[in-house]
């Protein structure tokens, strides 16, 4: 199974574990013919980049309500629904990996946020935030992979195979929202995050929401050709630092090294970069128990000066 599917072993679970609807925040217009896009952004502005968290398959701002609040109490950062999820109205036609990495970027400039920010990706948010680091390299101060998905993927049939089961899940769920029976295996998911009542109340909402479970399943129908689009723009410049936060069980099975492996691999092309091994966590636990990890690899990532998109590897430090 694909990295959120294998968090849960369960058709539905796959669909829940991402997602969230955010019923507050702020909501911003992009031009004509571009989707509004909804954020809640949180904390104060400082000299640390701002955070923009990018949620997982069938995932909004909901998911990262822990984080948002633990690193929002000091520093300024931002979750928000990819179109057509959650608040965010639907784009209009095809719209790839991208395609959202542009529409990101206009956001953030009508937001005033012109310095380079740290971009977090759980799960396959993973491959938005490399696709808008491979964009505009220019606008990022470094990158958090949280068991996220990317181009390393492509490497391993093993992979390529559980990403397309993942869609498969991703079809189901949408059957599931039209027979009204997704609200029976929520309860699990929910309680994996440690969500607080109101933002338990949000993710449940969207999960019965056919509208996003529709989208979110266009999104996982992609994931393969996504991957491929960006490979082929280019790779991420190894001056931006990288964190791959890397949770899974104690026991070791073919198909955890092999994503183990695909999710350091980010990690070990840059100049600098942070593998941290969350013991005894699941897909979903760096964001609720396990988040003091996250927050650690934030405040590495906002040292003054760590970030370079031009410098060449020739000093390279991993912190492992």
């Amino acid at each position: 199974m694909g990295s959120a599917a294998r968090a849960v072993g369960a058709i539905l679970a796959a669909a829940a574990l991402s997602a969230g609807f955010l019923a507050c925040g702020t909501t911003t217009a992009a031009a004509a013919e571009q989707p509004r896009l909804f954020f809640d952004c949180r904390g104060p502005v400082t000299e640390r980049p701002t955070v923009i968290l990018e949620a997982g398959v069938f995932g909004t701002s909901a998911d990262w309500d822990n984080i948002l609040r633990d690193y929002g109490a000091t520093s300024r950062i931002c979750a928000y629904d990819r179109a057509g999820l959650g608040a965010s109205a639907k784009v209009s036609g095809a719209h790839n990996a991208m395609d959202n990495a542009r529409t990101l970027a206009r956001h953030l400039d009508e937001m005033g946020e012109t310095r380079p920010v740290i971009l977090v990706g759980h799960s396959n948010g993973g491959l938005y935030v490399q696709a808008f680091a491979t964009l505009f390299p220019d606008r990022v101060a470094g990158l958090v992979y949280v068991n996220g998905v990317g181009v390393d993927d492509l490497d391993d049939p093993l992979l390529i195979s559980s990403l397309r089961q993942e869609a498969d899940l991703g079809r189901f769920a949408v059957v599931a929202g039209r027979l009204h029976v997704t609200g029976l295996a929520l309860s699990p998911a929910i309680l994996a995050l440690e969500l607080d009542a109101a933002a338990a109340g949000r993710k449940r909402r969207a999960l019965t929401s056919l509208r996003h479970l529709t989208n979110g399943s266009a999104e996982a129908a992609v994931l393969v050709a996504d991957l491929s689009v960006i490979r082929a723009a280019g790779a991420v410049p190894p001056g931006i630092p990288v964190v791959a936060v890397v949770s899974m069980p104690r026991h070791r099975t073919t198909i955890n090294d092999a994503w183990r492996k695909a999710e350091a691999a980010p990690v070990r092309r840059a100049c600098q970069g942070w593998i941290l091994d969350v013991k005894g966590g699941d897909h979903v636990s760096p964001l609720a128990r396990d988040r003091a990890y996250l927050l650690e690899a934030l405040a590495w990532l906002a040292t003054p000066d760590l970030a370079d998109p031009a410098r060449a590897c020739t000093d390279k430090a991993y912190k492992e």
